[in-house]
């Protein structure tokens, strides 16, 4: 994946949660997003800490879309995709590049 198509993934996600957070619409498509990003960053790459280092990597990568996220929302709305994106961050892939569960 190049850079580009990682910023896309990055910014679609970012877009995602913003559309929802503000209007509660289209929570499928904004979890899809963000586990396409997940995976674009390699946050589900197992490592040699496992199941406990993906899980490491996902929080990180839900943080830098907090991130991104916070220019456009209110306190309100960044709590709720706070505790959207810790479910989605501890929800983590049945099987990820063959680390299964």
């Amino acid at each position: 994946m190049t850079d580009n198509e990682y910023s896309k993934t990055r910014k679609a996600a970012a877009d995602a949660l913003i559309y929802w957070a503000k209007t509660g619409m289209r929570q499928f498509t904004m979890r899809d997003a963000v586990n396409d990003y997940l995976e674009a960053s390699g946050a589900n790459r197992p490592s040699i800490g496992g199941e406990e280092t993906i899980l490491a990597h996902r929080k990180i990568a839900t943080s830098r879309l907090t991130i991104d996220c916070i220019y456009a929302l209110t306190r309100s709305e960044l709590t709720k995709i706070d505790r959207e994106l810790e479910a989605i961050a501890n929800d983590l892939p049945k099987e990820s590049n063959g680390l299964k569960r």
